[in-house]
C-alpha cells in the first residue's frame, strides 16, 4: 500500500509558507516569534580561507551549530577552499530579514528564498545571475532535481535559485478511514483512479454502517477542499485561475471555472444527503483527529504525496480521485539563491553546490553530530540517542524541519520516514504532470487595492461554495457579482499580462 499524507505535515510547511507567495511574479522551539533565532554564526578553523555566508530558517532546535558548522567547514576546507557562517533566521520575520541582507553590502552570500518572487528579486537587483556557474555542474544538480523544475527558477532566460529538493507534486485525493474500510471488508487498490461516483457510494455505505460519524469533513478548518486542477500562478485566494493544469494560457475567474463549478454543484448534492458534515463552515478540528477518533470517515485533499510517516498510514487510506501535478509555483516556493553583491560568487557556488550534492555534509545539516544529536538504528536510519527527546536535543533540524535545507533528501532516511522516501518522491515527481506555467509566480504589487477587496470577497464565498453548505447557483451568482464589484476584472487582467510576458507572447 502507497502511504500518503498532507503536504503541510511535511513541507511547511512548505505550503503554510508559500501561500505567502500570492502576496507578492512570475518568473529552536518557539523561534517563529523572532525575528532571529540562533544568530551567532559558527566559524570554522581556517581563518585564512574566505567566508561564504549563508542564512536559512528556523523552526527546530540549533544549539550545537557552532559544532555541526566546525564539522561541515573540514569538508569545504578540502572541497571548496572557503568556509561557512551559518545564520538561522526566525520564521516570522523572515522574508523582511532576507530582504534587508540581500540589499546590504556584504551580509549575506546564500539565502534560502521565501515568498517573494524570484523575478522580484531579480529586478530589483538582489541576487546573481548563476546561469554560467550552474552550467559547469548541471550534473551533479540534475541526479536530484528535474531540468523543468530548475529551469522554473529563470527569469528571462537567466538562472537566479536552485530549487530545494523536495516534492514538487500533489494529487487530489480522499482519506478514507482506514479502520471503517478494513471493518467494512473492502480492499482498496493502491493504482486506482476514483471516480466521484465511486467516493459517493463508498460514502454512503460508511455512514449507512456507522450511522452516527460524518462522512465528510473539510480539508482544513472551515476550508472544505482549496483547489481541483486549475492553476493560480501560486495565488492561494484564486482571484483568476488557468484551467486544466495551467495549459490553456487563458486567466478566467473561478467563478467561469468549469471544474469548480461542477465539483460545486456534486458537493451540493451530498450536502442535501447529508454526506457532508452539515456545521463544516464553522469547524475548528483538523480532519486527521476526526479520522483517527473514528468520528469521521472522509476527507478531500488538494495536496496529498508519498506519506513521509511509519504511523499515520494505520489511520487512513488515500483514495487518488486525481493524479498528481506540479503547479506553477511549485519550484520557486522555498529554493536558495546568491546575492547579488556577494565577493566571492564562484566560491559562493561552490559551496551551494556541496550543500545539495555532499552526503556529508547533508547528513551534519540535516541531523547534527552522529552520537550526540543522532545515532543509526538497526535499519541504518537516523534516530534520537538513548535519553534524548526532540525537546532537549541540541539540534533537529532533520527531525522537525528538514524542509528548510538545500536538500533534505541527500541524507540518512529519519526514523520517522517511510522506507525509500526520498526514491518514492522522484518516481512520483518524474511522471507529474506538468503545469503550462512551471515557474510563472503572480505579483499583486500593482493591483494591490482590487486584490484586497477581491480576497475579501473570496473569504466570504469560496469554501462554503465548495462544501455545498450553500445554494451552488445563487451564492455563485453573488460571487461573481462581488468579485467583478471589488475589481477582479484589472487582477485578471495583470495576471494575464505577467503569464502573457512569461510564455513570451
Amino acid at each position: 500500500m502507497r502511504k500518503f499524507m498532507k503536504k503541510a505535515v511535511l513541507v511547511a510547511g512548505v505550503i503554510s509558507m508559500a501561500a505567502s507567495l500570492c502576496l507578492t511574479g512570475c518568473g529552536g522551539s518557539g523561534s517563529d516569534e523572532k525575528t532571529a533565532e540562533n544568530s551567532s554564526a559558527a566559524k570554522g578553523e581556517s581563518a585564512d580561507l574566505p567566508v561564504i555566508k549563508m542564512i536559512t530558517m528556523t523552526g527546530a532546535k540549533y544549539d550545537n551549530s557552532p559544532k555541526v558548522v566546525e564539522e561541515i567547514n573540514k569538508i569545504l576546507a578540502e572541497k571548496a577552499g572557503a568556509q561557512l557562517e551559518l545564520t538561522w533566521l526566525g520564521m516570522g520575520d523572515y522574508m523582511n530579514q532576507t530582504n534587508l541582507m540581500l540589499t546590504g553590502d556584504g551580509e549575506v552570500d546564500i539565502a534560502l528564498l521565501n515568498a517573494v518572487p524570484l523575478a522580484t528579486y531579480a529586478a530589483n537587483g538582489q541576487l546573481l545571475d548563476i546561469s554560467s556557474y550552474y552550467e559547469g555542474s548541471s550534473e551533479e544538480f540534475l541526479e536530484w532535481l528535474d531540468e523543468a523544475y530548475i529551469d522554473s527558477c529563470r527569469v528571462e532566460g537567466k538562472l537566479y535559485a536552485i530549487p530545494e529538493v523536495i516534492n514538487f507534486s500533489n494529487e487530489i485525493a480522499v482519506h478514507v478511514n482506514k479502520a471503517m474500510i478494513d471493518d467494512m471488508g473492502i480492499e482498496i487498490d493502491d493504482a486506482k483512479i476514483w471516480t466521484m461516483d465511486e467516493i459517493h457510494d463508498l460514502v454512503l455505505q460508511a455512514m449507512e454502517k456507522y450511522p452516527n460519524i460524518y462522512g465528510i469533513v473539510p480539508m482544513s478548518g472551515s476550508q472544505f477542499l482549496s483547489q481541483l486542477n486549475y492553476d493560480s500562478l501560486g495565488d492561494s485566494y484564486f482571484i483568476g485561475v488557468i484551467e486544466d493544469h495551467g495549459t490553456t494560457g487563458e486567466v478566467i475567474s473561478v467563478t467561469d471555472c468549469q471544474e469548480f463549478i461542477d465539483f460545486s454543484s456534486t458537493m451540493r448534492e451530498w450536502y442535501q444527503e447529508g454526506l457532508i458534515m452539515q456545521d463544516c463552515m464553522s469547524n475548528t478540528e483538523g480532519w486527521s483527529s476526526m479520522i483517527q477518533s473514528g468520528k469521521a470517515f472522509a476527507c478531500f485533499d488538494a495536496g496529498a504525496f508519498p506519506d513521509n510517516s511509519t504511523t499515520e498510514d494505520t489511520q487512513y487510506y488515500n483514495l487518488t480521485l486525481y493524479p498528481n501535478w506540479s503547479a506553477a509555483n511549485c519550484a520557486v516556493r522555498l529554493d536558495y539563491g546568491i546575492a547579488a553583491n556577494t565577493k566571492n560568487p564562484e566560491l559562493a557556488f561552490a559551496v551551494l553546490k556541496e550543500m545539495y550534492t555532499n552526503t556529508d555534509i547533508c547528513n551534519l545539516l540535516l541531523y547534527g553530530i552522529e552520537g550526540e544529536n543522532y545515532v543509526l538504528n538497526e535499519e541504518g536510519k537516523a534516530a534520537l540517542p538513548e535519553g534524548v527527546t526532540l525537546e532537549n536535543n541540541t539540534y533537529s533540524c532533520g527531525f522537525a524541519n528538514p524542509w528548510v535545507l538545500p536538500n533534505m533528501m541527500n541524507g540518512y532516511e529519519s526514523y520517522q520516514s517511510a522506507d525509500g522516501f526520498a526514491e518514492k518522491i522522484h518516481e512520483y515527481d518524474s511522471n507529474a504532470i506538468k503545469s503550462g506555467a512551471l515557474g510563472c509566480v503572480f505579483d499583486s504589487t500593482d493591483v494591490t487595492n482590487e486584490y484586497s477587496a477581491c480576497i475579501n470577497v473570496f473569504n466570504k464565498y469560496y469554501y462554503a461554495i465548495m462544501s455545498g453548505s450553500m445554494d451552488t447557483e445563487s451564492t455563485l451568482k453573488s460571487f461573481k457579482e462581488e468579485l467583478k464589484t471589488a475589481g477582479e476584472d484589472k487582477v485578471i487582467a495583470e495576471k494575464q499580462k505577467q503569464l502573457d510576458e512569461f510564455l513570451g507572447k
